[in-house]
């Protein structure tokens, strides 16, 4: 199990290998929400994306 830093009531459990097509589609959501006005929020969320990217190993 891995917790997020920064976010201390979500866990994930690490499966043996995300697709490729969930990572394209987390691609796909971090290109929307970096064309959206910078808060403080978009900024956390593309952030926590970004982890579930590096915890698959992409």
């Amino acid at each position: 199990m891995v917790k997020l830093k920064g976010f201390e009531n979500i866990e994930l459990e690490k499966e043996e290998m995300m697709n490729i097509g969930s990572i394209a589609r987390i691609n796909q959501v971090i290109s929307i929400l970096e064309g959206l006005e910078p808060t403080k929020e978009i900024t956390e969320c593309i952030g926590l994306l970004e982890e579930v990217k590096k915890i698959e190993g992409w």
